[in-house]
């Protein structure tokens, strides 16, 4: 379909806006998925999961599945309030003050260099087991810059793009999963048993409640990426009513096969110590149930699905960055960089020229496993706000239309409230103190800037004439 033209809009400050109107949802959902990559996903954090939780990661990503469920329900009532391209950060700012909406920029803007580099990198060092000349952070540095290029493109053929692949690898994974179930090897039940390796040889231990805490924010870090529908909410047609309901069905999906993904190679586990000790354990479960040749398409497929997931995510980090440039939360002349849209393709340039950067750096100099349980634990401290708004958006905004009603309220984001708390509180202590510096400082920053902020709403009338006045910022 062709793309309207761009137009200006009051509330960018001149700027040119996104592409109104280009995206089905049937696009969207595609996006989401794509973001979430059930493909991606297992074969990324299985392994940080059986390190900590041995075979009872089954019931690690059981838990993280419940608390995504409440998560996006939470994500698809308040999204539908405030619809934007800013997503979870509009709506922590909409519902908390934009102190809060600040933290929850900055936490994005952590995620948007790191996430991506780490997918990346994961994907150059399975496609270095193929092929095995190929130097890995260097490969992931040419496929961001390949991502980059992509996603400087319209968006209507690059969802094309992701959607296609999105096929491909919702293929590979479901593959894997019959194989992995029709080959069962485990001895002992890992549901009422969960068994540990000790590292001492063949030696198994019982797994203790700690353990499996620990492994369930590697499990929401898999099943992340169910809110991306809503950055695309400028976009999109029918977005109040359309994208919360593909918030919900991507998250759906993402539990349904990643679950059954993890049952069946956890099943098909012969030795729980060496597939602890392989710094690829899917790989050496693929083996043993798809035999070499199947193992090699099997990885294929994976790197593949890795480069799609690196490529939707990255198309809404930079979004979430000019809506938060358009609502004038970063210093000076950077809300200005940030809502650059380019004429001809209008997507958010910039945005995308950082992205490349930060996630170059990364994808050069850093490993894989310093990555994952760092960008888990930022995940779930976003998951927290989003929650505690969806609670304060109900209770507050009584009067404000809602394109999507969660069943069971408030029971959804308690439930997801208490489980990323517990869950947080397992966590390395390295991990938490670096996202508790990033929290801290960025609550400085906005609090000392609370007045222009302040300035800026009330001088914004549209969001005067549609949304509630934010108060909760006056009590910090």
């Amino acid at each position: 379909m062709s793309e309207p033209k761009a137009t200006s809009g009051g509330d960018s400050g001149g700027a040119t806006v996104l592409a109104k109107g280009s995206l089905k949802p049937i696009n969207v959902l595609a996006i989401a998925v794509a973001a979430i990559s059930p493909t991606t996903s297992v074969f990324l954090v299985y392994g940080a999961g059986l390190a900590s939780a041995g075979t009872g990661v089954i019931w690690a990503f059981i838990i993280g599945g419940l608390i995504a469920i409440g998560m996006a329900l939470s994500y698809a009532e308040v999204g539908s309030v405030f619809p934007s391209a800013g997503g979870a950060y509009t709506i922590v700012r909409k519902a908390l003050g934009p102190i809060w909406g600040g933290v929850a920029n900055m936490l994005f803007l952590v995620l948007g260099i790191v996430v991506t580099a780490s997918i990346l990198v994961a994907a150059a060092s399975y496609l270095s087991s193929l092929v095995p000349s190929l130097p890995v952070n260097w490969t992931a540095f040419v496929m961001m810059a390949v991502v980059t290029l992509l996603s400087l493109g319209r968006i209507s053929p690059t969802s094309l793009v992701t959607g296609a692949m999105l096929v491909l690898e919702l293929a590979v994974i479901l593959i894997f999963t019959a194989f992995a179930f029709a080959h069962p090897a485990l001895h002992g039940n890992p549901l009422t048993h969960p068994m540990l390796a000790t590292g001492h040889g063949n030696a198994l231990e019982v797994v203790g409640v700690g353990g499996l805490l620990i492994a369930v924010v590697p499990a929401l870090f898999a099943y992340n990426g169910y809110d991306w529908p809503l950055y695309f909410a400028e976009e999109s047609t029918n977005a109040k009513r359309a994208l919360p309901k593909a918030v919900v069905i991507a998250a759906a999906i993402a539990i349904v096969v990643e679950l059954a993904a993890v049952i069946g190679a956890t099943f098909a586990i012969k030795s729980i110590s060496a597939v602890t000790a392989s710094s690829a354990p899917l790989s050496l479960i693929a083996q043993q149930v798809m035999g070499s040749t199947g193992a090699k398409i099997l990885l294929i497929g994976v790197v593949i699905a890795m480069f799609d997931t690196g490529l939707a995510g990255n198309l809404a980090y930079a979004r979430i960055y000019y809506a938060s440039g358009r609502d004038q939360m970063w210093p000076g002349p950077l809300n200005k960089f940030f809502t650059h849209i380019s004429p001809r393709t209008q997507v958010p340039t910039y945005g995308f020229l950082v992205l490349f950067v930060g996630n170059g750096i990364l994808a050069i100099f850093t490993s894989l496993n310093n990555l994952i349980t760092f960008t888990g634990v930022v995940i779930v401290v976003i998951y927290l706000l989003v929650a505690v708004s969806a609670l304060v958006s109900r209770v507050r905004d009584k009067g404000a239309e809602r394109g999507f009603r969660m069943p069971l309220w408030p029971l959804p984001p308690i439930v997801a409230i208490v489980g990323v708390a517990i869950a947080l509180s397992q966590q390395v202590k390295r991990d938490l103190i670096i996202t508790s510096v990033i929290v801290g400082l960025s609550i400085i920053y906005y609090a000392l800037a609370r007045r222009r902020l302040a300035s800026v709403d009330g001088a914004t009338t549209t969001e005067a004439s549609t949304s509630p006045k934010m108060t909760l910022a006056e009590d910090i």
